[in-house]
Order: C-alpha cells, then structure tokens, then sequence
C-alpha cells in the first residue's frame, strides 16, 4: 500500500480523479482509523460530547474548593469540561505524558492529579490512541510499503511524528514553481517561494495582462458566482477551485446554471432536522417560551403530527398560551377532522406540548429531558427508511444527534445527576451537534473538477487555479498558557508549537495554490470593504501595478462591445388607477363584515387582493403582542366576567379578587409572552389598566342601571351587497328595555371621539343597523376605551357618566348608515366597470378618487396596517 499523507486532507480533493486502488490520500483521522483497524486497536465509537461527560465526572471527583477550575465548574460545568478537555486533549497529541513537573503552576499540577481519575474513566483522545500505536508498529507489520508526506516533518504533532518513525516514510514532497517563469505568475511563484524562505529578493514584477494571472472582483458575491460559473463551464484543461468561504453560495449557483455540484460539505447546526431536538428541549420551562414554541410547531419536521402544527401554530401566534377557548376550538376542530387519529393526538400533545414545565433555576428531572430526547430519537428512527435519499439523510442527521444527547444523558445519569438546568442543557445539547451537518441535496455531481476548502490539501499541479473569495482567513490565535506553563509542559514531553511557527505553516499552505498552478491563477476577492487575504497583500506588493477587475463591467459587456445589448424591464410604476381585463368580473361576496366594508371603501386594492385575490399573509410570521394582544386578553377577561353568576354585583374587594384570579390564567392561556425574561414591568402595567377599565365599566353600567349584559353578541343583518355579520363587544339592556351597543378599544381615545363628534363611527353604525333590523329600534352606541377607562358616548341619555361627544347631526347613527350605503354603491359601480382605486398616501388622488355627495367620504387607512403596500406598484 502506498500512501499519501497530510495534515489538512481529511475530507478535501485537491488532487486529479485516477485508479487509486491500494494508494489512498490521507489525512490524520484516516490515518489512524486505516492504523488502528490494521493492527487491531479499532474501538467502539465514542463521540465528543460523551467524552465531555466522561471529564465532566473526572472533574467533579477530583473538585475542592482549591482546584483552579472550582468557581467555573460550579457555575457551568459542562462548558468548563469541554474547554479543559480540549486543553488536555491538545498536551497530549503534543507529547505530554500526564504529569506534571516540579514547580509547575497549580493548573498544570491540577490538571495532572486529574489524570488519575481520567485513566480509568475517560475515553482515550486522539494524542492518547498515537501512544498506544507505539508498540504494536514495532512488533507487528502495517504493510504500508510507502509513505509520501505532503507536510514537512517537524508540522506534524509529536505524537504523530513518534508514529510516522515507525512507517517507511520514503518522501516528503516539496513544492516549487509550476509556471513559465518568464510569465507574471511564473516571476510571482519565484518571488513568493524566496521571500517565504527568507530569501533576499531584489526589485518587483511589472504587470502586464498575459493571461497567467488574472484578479476580479464583483459588487456581490453573486455575481461573482455566476462568473466563476461560466468559467467553469467553459474551461479548458483541468480546472481546481479553491474556496475557504462562501462555498455554498458558489456550489448553488453552479447548480443554478446546470454546471457540475462540487458538493462543498458546509456543515451547519441550523440544518433543519438539527434543530428539532433544541426546540422540543426549549419549552421544558416555566414560563413558557412562546417564539420557541411557534418555531417548533411551524417548523417543516417535527414529532407533532403534521395534520396538526400548522393549525395549533396558527392559535400559538394568535394568541400566544396553550389551554385558552381558542386552544381548545382547534384541538376539537382536528378531532373531528381526523376522529379515528383522536386518541393518539391526545397522547402526543399530552407529551409535547401540555406538558409540566419547570423552574430554570432548580432545573428539569434528567428522567424527562431524556424521556423528551428518546422521543425525538425514536421520532428520527421511524423515518431511517424513507424513500427520498435527501430525506432519508436527514432523518439520519436527526437521529444521531438525539442518539448522541440521549447517550450523554445517560451517562450523566449514572454518575448521578438528577437535573439540568437551560444553560446546562444548552451546552450538551451544543456539545453533541458540533459543526452540524451539511445539505444533503447539494451532493457532488458527475463532471465536477478537484477542488478544496483548505489552500493547503492542493497537492498536485493545475493548468487553472481559481481561488473563490480570498478574503482573511481564521488564523491560529494565542494559547490560553503562560510562557511558565509552556516551558513546564515541556518538560513533561509536551513539545507545542510557538504560534508564530504555526503561523510559518499556514503561509506555506496558503502558497501551495499559487505554486501549483501551470497557466493561470485566478483570484476571485470579496465584494468591497470586507477585509483581504494576507496573500493578496503579498501579491499586491510583488506585483507593480495589478489591480482587480469590476466583474459588473465584464457581465454588462461594458468591458465587451460584441455583447449584445439587453432591454431593461422596469417594475411596474405606481398609479391611482387599476384596469382589469374585460374578461375579468369581479362577483358580490355572499357576506361582508365590518372590516371588509371598511377595506371595501377606503382601500379598494387591498380588498381586490386580500378577498377576490386571495392575497394573505402568513399568520406564522409573528406573535400577536402590544396593543393587540392587550386589547384581546382584556375582551376575554370581560367576556368571561359578565358570563359568570352574579358578576355584575361583585363590586371592592370582591371585584379585585376575582380580576387577579382571572387576569393570571387569561395571560397563561393567552397572553404567556407577558411572562417571558423582561416582561414583568407590561405585564403589570396591563394588569393594573385592565383592573381600573373593570371597575370603571362597573360603575358606568350601575349608573346606567344596566340589567342585562351580552358578551360577545352574535350580530346578522342584510345590505344591497349582500349579508351582514359582526360580533359587538358588549349588547346591555337597561331597566327601561333599551339597548345600546359598546365597542372596546385598548387604545386611541382620541381619535374615537373624533370619529363619535364627525359622525364616522362606521362600525358601531354596522352593528347598530344589524340589531335595529333584529328588534326594529336604533340602540344607543358608545366606545369603551380601556387604556384610559373612558366610556365614549353621543350624549348622556343612555349613559348618564360617559363623556358625552357632542354631534352637530340629529339622527346622526341612521344618517350614517345611509351615507355608508350611497359610499358603498359608488365603489360597487367603479368595481362593476372594473376601476380599482390604489389609494395610497403616496398616490397623488384625482377627481375621480372624491365621494359623491351624500355618501360617507373616504379616508386613508394607516400605511402601518398595510400589507399590500409593495404591491401598489414601486416608485422611479
């Protein structure tokens, strides 16, 4: 066997496609793993979240009061555990044999007397499992007859190096200029080999454009992809690509323009089938996190069946609790949608969602978080079978990070914890996802070229380099040890590295694109102002003269006159006026309502898009809160109060009693983001408004001497249109049999009394002419708002306490009704002829936009409410 080893060629391809049989290109981990099976050390797999754990119990035994970490644990124990596994981890891949010298510092000596509990407890790491190779290569044979480093030898880590002295290491390849060297990429591969060896280097490189190197660069990266992507497809000879960043944007858009995937692995934890598990975990507290639980219910995977998520996470965003009416309409809607599913629906609602929560701060029983990721688990391992591979992949990601949770549980479980706060959890829960998991439907297709995510696994020559987004890369950072405790790991065996020869390294690796490439180099930077490659500095200062090419210039032809010229297609410009197509009829709607009659009137393009067109927004996109979600939980809360016996007689303590029990469930059922982190001061501010709003209601109706009060009252009527429907806030009957009609605002008292004093009180006139034509009187109407605990009326007949807003109209309510029929009428015809107005603040009105005489006059609807606005039509 013949191979070829690297320190950055695990999972890279920076070498041209050949028969390979039995001369495989490694890198550390399949070194190892090629190492450990051939000499029969293989072990069962144990990933680095369980080992996390493992350390976590070596920690925890090894704790007093004095140990370094002592204060950190206490506070995060499990992060504190991966950060000094990966300190211990590191010492030991460089060398260190686990003790600690004389006069070292008390976190190396701390360290150190934590080995004694780690033999016999902790999971071996990657230095550890080098060690253990070191007898079994001198005994037995490994049956690699070649063995080509692609690294220098002093780059490897000690305990590889110990490893590499027992194979028959033949050669360690150099790397040299591939260009013409009388070329400027052949000068340049010479200059920056020398100056990168110390070598003294006299005078620069005048530029001149001979195609050997070529600099671009694009506004957008997007652009820049779709030229990359002509390239490729275009190209002649063979091709690498070179791409640290951005390389899911430039493997979507060579999928885009039918060019060969190159199936860059961008793993990621936000991959959707990662992040099941952190939301089902998330709503485990007390008080509940209603945007996790939206996300999980709205999510596209989930162990909620799907019949039923976007249905509760409609009711979640409405009204954001769980157990509220609204709730429970859902749940009996589903069951009687899918009665033979009705007992299993329970169960899994039961467990997902109507679940006990717990307190952050005593944490969760570990025997329910791990109960809720099995669940996950087994949710991931009835769908390993799926048909679709993508899918199937997924499932798979899925299952193996719950698996890998659910193992650390266990394990945590065993060494006897019995709970887990968030942050706890957060971190094992982060701990077991690591980098995540890539996009399965972005596999590597037939006909893509070699190509790399680290500059240094190009190992072999090219006749085009193309190196994508050469912006900065991550650099190695400083170590977390004093220059004492580096000098004393030393001494122990530890030989690690001086940052600045790590550093040295990556240089050398970022060369090796330039050095192996034949004809021409490519170099596609970032759009502008993000920061440069340090390579690119290099070249500039190398090279007199070069500068980068504006992408936008070659792509539009400025740069070509032989392109062909193409029209622009502008968006469509704002105007007063639609025009449908004479085939287009727009029909009555058999019902209407206040707020389409509204939207009817005074914006007829959002009622042409939003009822006929069927133009809606998702309901998902966010929770209700502010001013709606106060003015909702105060209709329930008075809803429910004037539906409970002898309500209207609780008055003082009694009164305040009833609101405080009731104020709190209505807020959990349907209005729990009040009780999220930072809510408490609108919480109480709510509570103490809606208390002063029921008291006040108390009163004005005792003043009125109301006997009867109707919550919520069912309204039904017909107009020229069609029928009526609405539901009045509150229908009361005095002791003389009048009736009178009261809508509650929270807010905007203002401008409510505007409306009651100019006679535009559209929607009490709507309900007023709905009961008229039920009874045959005109009831009184009022506006209760809540925020200021005002009531709002005409005059003082009927409500001897409200504020009295004092109308130059007789007969003002039946007066409006019928300048709202005249209004109504005049949009009917404009819509019959097929005239749609865009009425829009920033449309300039014409003669056509003003009302007849006697109708009710229009008004613009506030832009803040408007959904449609980007439809209307888009400004020069």
């Amino acid at each position: 066997m013949k191979i070829t080893f690297g320190l950055q060629l695990d999972g890279e391809h920076g070498w041209r496609p050949a028969n390979r049989l039995g001369m495989p290109v490694l890198g550390p981990l399949g070194l190892l793993n090629l190492l450990e099976t051939r000499l029969g050390l293989l072990r069962a797999e144990c990933t680095q979240a369980q080992r996390m754990t493992q350390y976590r119990e070596c920690l925890k035994r090894g704790d007093t009061s004095d140990r370094f970490y002592h204060a950190s644990f206490e506070v995060d124990p499990l992060g504190t555990s991966a950060s000094l596994l990966s300190w211990r981890d590191s010492w030991y891949l460089h060398g260190w044999n686990g003790e600690a010298p004389p006069g070292a510092s008390v976190r190396i000596a701390d360290m150190a007397a934590l080995e004694r509990i780690a033999r016999n407890l902790l999971f071996p790491s990657i230095g550890e499992r080098l060690a253990q190779m070191a007898e079994p290569l001198s005994r037995q044979q490994s049956q690699i007859e070649q063995l080509e480093l692609i690294d220098p030898i002093e780059a490897f880590p000690k305990r590889w190096r110990a490893v590499l002295a027992k194979l028959s290491v033949q050669s360690i390849q150099t790397y040299g200029p591939s260009a013409d060297a009388t070329t400027v990429l052949g000068k340049l591969q010479i200059a920056l080999k020398s100056a990168h060896e110390g070598k003294k280097l006299y005078g620069k490189i005048d530029w001149k454009d001979d195609g050997s190197l070529r600099v671009v660069r694009a506004e957008t990266g997007l652009v820049a992809a779709r030229w990359v992507a002509r390239t490729v497809a275009s190209r002649q000879g063979d091709v690498a690509i070179v791409a640290e960043q951005g390389r899911s944007l430039l493997d979507a858009t060579l999928d885009a323009v039918d060019v060969a995937r190159q199936g860059f692995q961008v793993s990621s934890p936000l991959v959707p089938a990662l992040q099941v598990l952190p939301l089902a975990l998330a709503t485990l507290w007390e008080p509940i996190d209603v945007y996790a639980l939206l996300q999980f219910l709205s999510h596209p995977i989930g162990p909620v069946p799907s019949y039923a998520r976007r249905r509760l996470a409609g009711v979640i965003a409405e009204c954001p609790g769980v157990g509220g009416p609204r709730w429970r309409e859902v749940i009996e809607e589903i069951e009687r949608l899918y009665p033979e599913r009705a007992g299993d629906f329970r169960k899994n609602l039961a467990f997902w969602i109507e679940h006990p929560r717990y307190s952050p701060v005593q944490g969760a029983p570990l025997t329910v978080v791990l109960e809720r990721t099995r669940g996950v688990r087994d949710y991931f391992g009835g769908r390993l079978s799926d048909q679709d591979p993508i899918q199937r992949a997924a499932n798979a990601t899925g299952y193996g990070q719950a698996s890998t949770v659910a193992a650390a549980l266990e394990a945590l479980a065993a060494q006897g914890e019995s709970s887990l706060t968030p942050m706890a959890l957060e971190a094992l829960v982060t701990q077991c996802t690591g980098r995540g998991a890539p996009n399965f439907a972005m596999q590597a297709q037939v006909g893509c070229v070699s190509s790399v995510s680290d500059p240094g696994a190009l190992v072999e020559p090219f006749d085009q380099v193309i190196w994508w987004q050469m912006g900065a890369p991550s650099l190695p950072g400083q170590y977390p040890w004093s220059r004492g405790e580096l000098e004393a790991l030393a001494r122990v065996g530890a030989e690690i590295p001086h940052p600045d020869q790590v550093l040295a390294q990556r240089g050398q690796d970022w060369l090796r694109p330039i050095l192996n490439t034949r004809k021409q180099l490519l170099l596609v930077l970032p759009p502008p102002g993000e920061e440069m490659h340090p390579l690119w500095q290099e070249i500039q200062w190398f090279v007199e003269g070069v500068r980068p090419e504006p992408l936008e210039d070659l792509v539009t032809g400025r740069a070509n006159k032989d392109l062909p010229d193409v029209v622009h297609a502008s968006l469509p410009r704002r105007r007063r006026w639609w025009k449908l197509p004479p085939d287009v009829k727009l029909s009555l709607r058999p019902c209407e309502s206040y707020s389409s009659l509204n939207t009817f009137l005074n914006a007829p393009y959002q009622w042409v898009l939003k009822y006929p067109a069927q133009l809606n927004r998702s309901n998902l996109l966010e929770v209700t809160d502010g001013n709606r979600l106060y003015g909702n939980l105060a209709h329930r809360l008075i809803d429910q109060f004037f539906r409970a016996e002898g309500a209207q007689a609780l008055r003082g303590d009694a009164l305040k009693d009833w609101f405080s029990g009731q104020f709190a469930m209505v807020v959990a059922e349907e209005g729990a983001v009040l009780l999220m982190p930072g809510r408490r001061t609108d919480y109480e501010s709510l509570r103490s408004t809606l208390g002063r709003a029921l008291e006040e209601i108390q009163r004005q109706f005792m003043a009125a001497e109301i006997e009867v009060v109707e919550p919520e009252r069912d309204l039904a009527g017909k107009f020229p249109g069609g029928a009526l429907e609405g539901k009045a806030d509150l229908v009361v009957r005095n002791k003389s049999g009048r009736q009178a009609i009261v809508d509650m605002k929270y807010a905007g008292a203002n401008s409510y009394q505007d409306r009651l004093a100019k006679n535009r009180h559209l929607q009490l006139a709507l309900y007023a002419q709905m009961l008229h034509q039920e009874t045959g009187a005109w009831p009184h109407v009022s506006y209760f708002i809540l925020e200021s605990s005002r009531l709002l009326s005409p005059d003082s007949e009927f409500f001897p306490e409200a504020r009295s807003v004092q109308s130059q109209i007789t007969g003002a309510t039946p007066q409006l009704w019928e300048q709202f029929l005249t209004a109504w009428k005049w949009r009917q015809s404009q819509i019959d002829r097929g005239v749609i107005e865009v009425a829009v603040e920033d449309i300039k009105p014409t003669p056509a936009s003003e009302s007849p005489p006697g109708a009710l006059a229009t008004e613009e609807l506030p832009k803040a409410y408007n959904e449609y606005y980007w439809l209307a039509g888009w400004e020069d």
